[in-house]
């Protein structure tokens, strides 16, 4: 099977930002899909990129990102009415826009038990409380996400929930120290499992969903990627095609598809990479792309080379 048809089924884009080189990104991959990372505090930074997109033959998605009273990362189900509510607006007016701007989907990341500082100039990231409860939390969150999954099917654009690490790293620089850990009391993976059998779409990175382990074992790991890829694949509408090395310590990992423990340590490694992207290659609904430090369009060809072998392998 040639790359033209495999791209006739999962569809394989880019990363793109207002910051970074989104127009010879764009012109030396031709993807048949962008992903936006989209600031919903600052619209209007958006503008320019907006009308570009407009000039291109491709679909566009919007990964929601939107600080909230004091630079506090959104937050849909915190028990506090001035962060729950600012961040449902924020949530509302990104799937306008979406709207607006003829956008396919968006996609946000469940919510924290805690309210976390965040500097998108530094990326740095501190918790300023102490954890709400679990149970309620998912509660809310599960109740105002199904508001805006009606909200946004109703406006013609799909709403997904990423899968998202256990922990995380005083900054969300993609250089960061993965060994100094902080426990950000993410809500379990348990919620993709529940929003998935309402109904709900699910953005599954691949590395997110293994950090969501914490183990010596790298079987260990990659056993719980393969059982929670399969299980919510039926409702998965967005592939991030990453990868995390060791410590599986439940912190995030960015790095291209030739890093050279992609081979072999790393899970999902290449080969794990290509089973389990044979369960989306032949679904047209499915978009995927990469999310390296650097260098997007060399990423956009792994990937290709990645669903090549998956569809012809297929059995």
């Amino acid at each position: 099977m040639s790359i033209p048809d495999i791209l006739e089924s999962m569809k394989l884009g880019i990363k793109v930002a207002p910051d970074n080189n989104y127009q010879s990104d764009i012109a030396g991959t031709r993807p048949s899909i962008v992903e936006v990372w989209y600031n919903a505090t600052k619209p209007t930074d958006y503008t320019e990129m907006f009308s570009y997109l407009k000039t291109q033959k491709l679909e566009v998605g919007l990964h929601f990102w939107g600080i909230v009273s004091g630079n506090k990362l959104a937050n849909l189900s915190y028990p506090d009415p001035v962060i729950s509510q600012a961040s449902y607006e924020l949530i509302k007016q990104t799937i306008d826009t979406a709207q607006k701007h003829g956008c396919v989907y968006v996609n946000i990341h469940p919510d924290l038990c805690i309210l976390l500082h965040v500097d998108f100039s530094t990326m740095a990231i501190k918790p300023v409380s102490d954890p709400t409860d679990e149970t309620q939390a998912m509660r809310v969150f599960t109740e105002s996400v199904s508001t805006l999954h009606e909200y946004a099917i109703h406006r013609g654009v799909l709403l997904t929930i990423e899968t998202v690490p256990m922990r995380d790293t005083p900054t969300w620089n993609p250089y960061r120290n993965r060994t100094k850990v902080v426990n950000i009391h993410q809500m379990p993976i348990c919620l993709h499992h529940d929003l998935a059998s309402r109904g709900m779409y699910i953005a599954n990175d691949f590395c997110h969903t293994a950090c969501n382990v914490i183990s010596d074992d790298p079987n260990t790991v990659s056993d719980f990627l393969f059982a929670t890829t399969k299980a919510l694949a039926p409702q998965t509408k967005l592939i991030h095609l990453g990868f995390v090395i060791p410590p599986f310590n439940g912190t995030d990992f960015h790095d291209s598809l030739d890093f050279p423990l992609f081979d072999t340590d790393a899970v999902p490694n290449k080969k794990q990479t290509i089973e389990l992207l044979k369960l989306f290659v032949h679904r047209p609904d499915v978009w995927a792309l990469v999310e390296p430090k650097e260098d997007h369009v060399k990423n956009y060809f792994l990937a290709k080379k990645l669903i090549e072998s998956a569809s012809e392998n297929r059995g």
